[in-house]
């Protein structure tokens, strides 16, 4: 037997009970966000006493005393390549004679992305079944969660039975 909807009366009180704790995860994230706002300052204080006032400890570190806390601030770096530049310089080594060199330097990577009219483009050509069926492999679709929307009756939409 399939379960009978819901009434009206337990409609209200889940709808109620959602947007309740919806007001009390808004009101929580707001004072979250004050407070992460807060802690990124002082963290910003600590960084820069460190910086003018600690005394190095190890490379790219350094140590600043209190009397029950230590601060320690090390500098990291990230390093990213510039595709266009990499292009340049293997251009350079080719007009050099020596292309051999970008190989031992460089890791070539190939990202492919699909084009937004694929399926359209491959309906149009004539594929057999196994290619067709490896192209559809090509896109992996996951579904989202369905939104929700819960929201108080304005006087219009409110029936008369109240």
């Amino acid at each position: 037997m399939p379960p009978s909807p819901p009434t009206p009366a337990q409609v209200e009180v889940i709808a109620k009970d959602y947007l309740d704790l919806k007001d009390k995860f808004l009101q929580a994230k707001l004072a979250a966000t004050e407070i992460e706002q807060e802690l990124s300052a002082k963290g910003e204080v600590l960084r820069q006493l460190a910086s003018d006032f600690g005394s190095g400890t190890a490379e790219k570190s350094k140590l600043l005393h209190g009397l029950a806390y230590e601060v320690m601030v090390t500098f990291g770096q990230s390093v990213s390549i510039d595709a266009a530049a990499v292009e340049n310089f293997r251009l350079a080594l080719v007009k050099t004679d020596q292309p051999r060199l970008l190989k031992k330097l460089f890791e070539k990577t190939i990202r492919w992305s699909l084009n937004p009219r694929a399926s359209e483009l491959v309906r149009g050509e004539k594929l057999s079944d196994r290619l067709r069926s490896l192209f559809a492999r090509c896109e992996v679709v996951k579904a989202k969660t369905p939104s929700l929307s819960v929201r108080e009756k304005t006087d219009s939409r409110v029936s008369s039975k109240n």
